[in-house]
């Protein structure tokens, strides 16, 4: 079965690059009336929207674990030069959740991008 047979509404989105277009997937889930979207879909994509302006907060959790190099980083590649060209967050709130520490951030005032 297609995407569509299954009841999935396919929206036609700009490419920029070798990716979709950030700004007009959230345009486009916009006229659709979605306006607040959990994104969750590697770090690439993490990456793709901070880059574009388009994160206005951030989820990270914490476990008492150490992975090293052989993790997975949750935000891909920024292209940054200079710290100060880094999108600043500030911290709203910490709390434990089970044995990990959940810390959520909203995009700063002063942000760079």
């Amino acid at each position: 079965k297609t995407w569509c047979d299954l009841g999935a509404t396919l929206l036609p989105c700009e490419i920029r690059g070798s990716q979709l277009d950030p700004h007009d997937i959230l345009q486009q889930l916009g006229t659709h009336g979605l306006t607040r979207v959990f994104c969750e879909g590697g770090s690439a994509l993490a990456a793709s929207l901070i880059e574009a302006g388009l994160v206005d907060r951030l989820v990270g959790f914490t476990a008492g674990l150490a992975i090293g190099a052989e993790g997975l980083p949750n935000i891909g590649a920024l292209g940054l030069e200079k710290l100060r060209e880094a999108a600043r967050f500030e911290l709203r709130s910490v709390r434990q959740i089970g044995p990990d520490i959940c810390h959520e951030w909203a995009r700063g005032t002063d942000s760079a991008l």
